[in-house]
């Protein structure tokens, strides 16, 4: 179902459109029926107009007073859907490009220190691949667990193969047994269904021998934490 929106994208008024066209089109297809469909239905196409008017102006997004509200109100209505689609699936890569990691591990540790990013598991981000010791890889969360990056010790660059790239999490994870439910919902099962990209299916990911739990996976893994928290003790400047 099309969503009419006239003003400018990321105006104020646009997120008043967006609220009001949801209300619109959700009482259009509600049914008083225990299985209501409505809110998907409405959601589903707020999210669509959301992605086409982001892919029009990709860089009006960056730095703009409404970024941290446009992927609020975009994450508020994936979770109105019962399951992802794979196109909405696939789009968490659009939106991952937002979370401006830096391209060197280097300085992603200097971001970690002011806590702007936080080290998390990299277990699923270490499937072996010809081009490096996936051994080596780390895995880094933005401080709203919305934006990944992962990174390779050994070079410093980040890592953005579809084997072992880091996502955008539209339900970030947390021990918070409903948080967790929907990160499994709308992060994990769709990861499960489609890969990251479609160059390469979960099954055929999973394959792959893992490096994790490795000697050099291990020894690497603690000498970041260690250099992490020197960085954290030093007397830096956070921006």
């Amino acid at each position: 179902m099309p969503v009419a929106i006239k003003v400018d994208f990321l105006s104020e008024a646009y997120f008043s459109e967006l609220s009001e066209q949801y209300d619109q089109i959700r009482s259009e297809h509600q049914k008083w029926y225990i299985f209501d469909t409505s809110k998907a239905i409405a959601s589903h196409a707020i999210l669509t107009h959301m992605m086409n008017d982001l892919v029009e102006n990709q860089k009006l997004l960056n730095g703009h007073k409404q970024f941290d509200l446009f992927f609020e109100t975009f994450d508020q209505h994936v979770k109105q859907l019962p399951s992802l689609t794979e196109e909405i699936h696939y789009f968490r890569n659009e939106l991952n490009r937002y979370g401006d990691a830096p391209e060197q591990l280097e300085e992603m540790i200097k971001l970690v220190a002011c806590g702007k990013w936080q080290l998390f598991s990299a277990r699923y981000h270490r499937y072996e691949v010809s081009e490096y010791d996936a051994a080596y890889n780390v895995k880094f969360i933005s401080s709203n667990g919305r934006f990944e990056a992962v990174y390779h010790a050994e070079t410093g660059q980040m890592v953005n193969d579809p084997v072992n790239m880091g996502t955008y999490n539209y339900a970030p994870g947390s021990i918070h047994p409903w948080k967790y439910y929907q990160h499994h919902k709308y992060d994990k099962v769709p990861w499960k269904n489609w890969g990251n990209t479609n160059q390469i299916s979960y099954k055929e990911i999973t394959k792959k021998q893992s490096r994790h739990s490795s000697t050099e996976q291990k020894k690497s893994t603690e000498e970041l934490h260690n250099l992490s928290k020197n960085k954290m003790s030093d007397s830096q400047k956070c921006r």
